[in-house]
């Protein structure tokens, strides 16, 4: 009845022991698994970033990844770059002439390109962007940042802007009724990823010939002494192939359209979203507008906008182990093992564990040997029982040692014995 109350008592322990392990480690796994959710800012709902920013978001959901997107569209770009600054989203996407770059922006992947194209007569004396000095220039913008940014650009000139018209008109004007009737010079920032794939200057071709896309000479220079400027080269014959734009490799200067997280993002986040970035590309571009080219982000420690820790490190091949991922994980679930091990532990000594005998069970003995003693004929059953003495006593101390024989009623044992010893010795009188 004993043996099956322990055997009832440690099944019932396995049982809740089993039990505690699997909501432990479960509890700790829907823990580190739970997907982070971050935000994403971006501006203008129809616009090529909008649906780069859902692509991502999709993309990282269907791949189970441990972050999750909720794109938020803000009512303008300036607007989403605002809730970025201040820290009312995670991403956000900066093109390089922004004014005030936030400083709790950190670069993990250059998006796009956004090359400056200078379009007009092929007779024009253009060779610089000072050349513009007087001439009627139209500048293709949603709003007017195209428009500020170039005028940036031409005060490296020691431009008179007073004898020079700028003016913003927006995307869509008919470039054959704008050039020459109303201006001279056409200005836009046009993305590299519609560049090679987009019919429109083949058609402006075929309908203004005599115009063409005007390099600049010095956009080496021009990059050197303006940050978020870089220098860009448009092959002969990408703009168009008949008639050949341009005619020849053509240097120019571009801006760049950066995707930034907040500086306190965990790396790990920002591996997991560099590995969506760089393991679906084709899948994330949107098709002749954006991100046709993602490319890693300027890691020198002079570059424009920081880049995020979580981004150097899987650019630079560096990303941490398992170990060093989870060790936090691997510590909680070894402090757990080890609590339910020590209970384990205790559980099974409980059930298992074995009363010592008292000493006083041992005394019985002596005193049997005592009435053997008194009733002996002879010398050889005197050794017999000398020797039952002896094992008796050595079986005592070993007990003690080891814990198996308790102290309760050593005592009564000892006098048991020493009663048994002074009868055998009176008994060996007698033969």
């Amino acid at each position: 009845m004993r043996n099956r109350t322990r055997i009832l008592l440690l099944a019932s322990a396995t049982l809740l022991l089993t039990a505690m392990s699997v909501a432990a480690v479960v509890a700790v796994n829907e823990w580190y698994r739970a997907p982070a959710a971050l935000t994403f800012a971006v501006g203008v709902e129809k616009s090529p970033e909008a649906a780069f920013a859902n692509k991502l978001a999709e993309t990282l959901r269907l791949s189970r990844a441990s972050i999750r997107l909720t794109v938020v569209v803000a009512e303008s770009r300036a607007q989403a770059l605002s809730n970025f600054t201040h820290h009312e989203a995670d991403l956000a996407i900066i093109r390089t002439d922004d004014a005030k770059i936030p400083t709790n922006a950190r670069a993990v992947a250059v998006l796009e390109h956004e090359a400056l194209l200078l379009i007009g007569a092929k007779r024009a004396k253009i060779a610089t962007l000072g050349d513009l000095q007087g001439k009627r220039v139209a500048v293709i913008g949603r709003d007017g940042r195209n428009e500020v940014f170039l005028r940036r650009l031409l005060e490296q000139y020691k431009f008179d802007f007073t004898h020079t018209e700028i003016r913003t008109l927006p995307p869509g004007t008919a470039m054959d009724k704008l050039l020459p009737a109303s201006a001279d010079m056409v200005v836009m920032f046009y993305p590299l990823s519609r560049l090679g794939s987009s019919a429109d200057f083949q058609a402006l071709a075929h309908a203004m010939k005599g115009f063409t896309v005007h390099a600049l000479a010095d956009s080496k220079a021009l990059a050197r002494k303006i940050p978020g400027i870089y220098p860009e080269t448009i092959e002969a014959g990408l703009l168009s192939g008949s008639p050949r734009i341009p005619e020849d490799d053509m240097e120019t200067v571009a801006l760049q359209k950066i995707l930034v997280v907040r500086r306190g993002l965990p790396e790990q986040h920002v591996v997991e979203l560099m590995r969506a970035l760089f393991e679906n590309g084709r899948q994330l571009a949107v098709e002749n507008a954006f991100a046709t080219k993602i490319e890693p982000p300027d890691t020198e420690k002079g570059a424009l906008i920081a880049v995020h820790d979580g981004a150097n490190q899987y650019v630079e091949s560096e990303v941490k182990s398992f170990f060093d991922r989870y060790s936090d994980l691997i510590y909680i679930g070894m402090s757990v093992a080890s609590v339910l091990g020590s209970l384990a532990v205790a559980l099974y000594g409980t059930v298992f564990r074995r009363r010592p005998r008292r000493a006083s069970e041992r005394t019985v003995d002596m005193v049997a040997l005592c009435h053997r003693i008194a009733a002996a004929t002879d010398a050889g059953e005197l050794a017999a029982i000398e020797s039952a003495m002896a094992e008796i006593m050595t079986q005592v101390l070993n007990g003690l040692a080891d814990g198996s024989l308790s102290r309760d009623g050593l005592d009564a044992f000892r006098l048991a014995y020493d009663h048994a010893r002074t009868a055998l010795a009176e008994a060996k009188g007698r033969f």
